[in-house]
């Protein structure tokens, strides 16, 4: 196939990703799916596709005890009676966007291959997914990255429950401080939780776990996921060290979240939209992603944050 053959089919098969420059709504779900899928906290968080700009999303839950000793041919008295508690968390999207390059060369080497479509929308899709991961754990709307100060993310939101271990390093006391820190109601089945943390703090402690010469240790240092009190440990990319202090005091330290996944909602707004160009002098095509998107923990009672640990 010669090369400006090669062009004008890239041409027609990227002119049919948009339609009107916005996916239709099945694509935006199957492109959804996609971000959803890649190697992210996304993977494991609870993606909420959204129709709108804004959405409120309705809790309801018992908070004490419902059941009582029984007396027959004794009904309940007034204050014996249990009404549920209700609240909502409300998403509100802010407009984000990504940009994928893409090489004649690239498209030279895959055009007579099937499926060229799926290949740049999953190239579209693992870029995204790692700018959204930033978006959504580093967010700050005090920061001075016009990027991040879009929302604040699950480090900022995670305030009920602080553990500030001012610079200790890496053992099972700092994991138990953070896991007695959330209130025992809410960690019925541990397992399902995850400790977020930097991937050098996931590292050092499959590292430490590996120290004990047991199946476990031979298993963590295999890559196998290690857990603390049987919550497993999970390094996310995104949540980096930072420095604290000064001169010959300063360290890098970084955080631990301890969260149930699914307690991390991303609103998605389907309204995604896919602009093409192409740059002759650089032999490129340019794909502009937009989309809109929020973040809420749906409970931050049940989120414990632990602070400045030793990396």
């Amino acid at each position: 196939m010669r090369n400006h053959e090669v062009i004008e089919k890239a041409e027609m098969t990227l002119a049919s990703l948009k339609s009107g420059g916005m996916m239709n709504p099945t694509q935006a779900n199957a492109f959804i799916r996609m971000v959803q899928d890649a190697p992210t906290i996304l993977n494991e968080a609870r993606v909420i596709p959204m129709d709108h700009d804004t959405q409120k999303i309705e809790k309801i839950g018992f908070g004490q005890r419902i059941l009582r000793a029984a007396q027959e041919g004794v009904s309940l008295t007034k204050d014996q009676k249990v009404v549920p508690s209700t609240s909502t968390v409300n998403l509100s999207t802010k407009e984000v966007i990504a940009e994928v390059n893409i090489t004649y060369d690239t498209l030279e080497n895959n055009i007579e291959k099937e499926g060229l479509q799926n290949t740049i929308m999953q190239m579209l899709a693992e870029r995204a997914a790692v700018d959204i991961e930033e978006l959504l754990v580093n967010g700050d709307t005090a920061s001075s990255d016009p990027y991040l100060a879009q929302i604040d993310g699950i480090r900022k939101q995670a305030t009920s429950h602080i553990v500030d271990v001012a610079g200790e390093e890496l053992t099972r006391q700092v994991f138990k401080r953070g896991y007695k820190a959330v209130p025992s109601k809410y960690l019925r089945i541990p397992q399902e939780y995850r400790f977020y943390t930097s991937p050098g703090m996931e590292v050092e402690w499959k590292d430490r776990v590996a120290d004990r010469q047991t199946s476990l240790g031979d298993t963590a240092v295999q890559g196998g996921l290690s857990s603390a009190f049987g919550v497993p440990v999970k390094g996310i990319a995104n949540l980096q060290p930072y420095t604290t202090g000064e001169g010959d005091n300063a360290s890098d330290v970084s955080d631990i979240i301890l969260t149930h996944p699914k307690n991390i909602i991303l609103g998605f707004s389907r309204n995604i939209r896919i602009e093409v160009d192409k740059d002759i002098r650089r032999r490129m095509f340019l794909i502009v992603l937009t989309a809109k998107l929020d973040s809420k923990f749906e409970e931050e009672d049940a989120v414990a944050k632990i602070i400045k640990v030793k990396e």
